[in-house]
């Protein structure tokens, strides 16, 4: 919609309103623009030594956080490798203080990673 209508008695109590009321006011504007839920989806979690993350039709984004030491290879498809990846994530160190970021939308197929002994953290929405 390009005209969302969000409902409110007006500045006065709008600014009077409960921080829930207002979340709720946030939300139904939204909704009005054509947002959508998401869940968080059964890939997502911790991960250590995985070598590929499985493919699912219902993902809309995913997320991957390095937390190892050294950087992670990131292959949409199978077989990634230190010469064969798309996407370089850098890994964590004591200057930086967390690792690198990847994010990726609207890709539903198989995410393949190296090296072997790697370690992350995964968020995938569907």
């Amino acid at each position: 919609m390009n005209n969302p209508t969000i409902y409110s008695d007006g500045v006065v109590n709008s600014i009077q309103d409960s921080p829930l009321r207002v979340q709720n006011k946030i939300l139904g504007a939204l909704k009005n623009l054509g947002g959508e839920g998401q869940t968080v989806g059964s890939n997502s979690g911790k991960k250590n030594n995985t070598t590929s993350v499985a493919a699912n039709t219902a993902r809309k984004d995913l997320f991957i956080q390095n937390i190892g030491t050294a950087a992670i290879y990131v292959k949409m498809g199978s077989g990634a490798g230190a010469s064969d990846y798309h996407f370089e994530v850098a890994g964590n160190n004591s200057l930086a203080g967390t690792g690198g970021t990847l994010n990726l939308s609207a890709y539903t197929g198989v995410i393949s990673i190296h090296p072997s002994t790697n370690d992350f953290t995964l968020v995938e929405f569907e």
